[in-house]
């Protein structure tokens, strides 16, 4: 008698599995959703992931250039260094 009842137990597991993985299979396939391939254009976001305002454009290689030589001016570059032992 236990051996039909896990038996017969077991058949209707296996049976609603196979039924639940077949409507998944539909749901799925009827809301497909656009992936990064199929996309095209987009609004570009306007908060960062932290939520602070995204700033329009970044700094240009002469703005970086000018940056870097205040502060090997100011001598903060050497401090800096000095502070975490760095390189060269």
């Amino acid at each position: 008698m236990k051996k039909a009842l896990i038996i017969a137990g077991g058949l209707l597991c296996a049976f609603t599995w196979q039924a639940h993985a077949q409507d998944a299979a539909t749901e799925s396939t009827a809301q497909a959703q656009p992936t990064a391939a199929d996309a095209v254009g987009g609004q570009p976001s306007t908060t960062s992931m932290s939520g602070a305002p995204v700033k329009a454009q970044g700094l240009t290689r002469a703005d970086v250039y000018q940056q870097l030589v205040q502060s090997q001016k100011s001598g903060e570059s050497a401090r800096l260094q000095e502070l975490f032992k760095g390189g060269n």
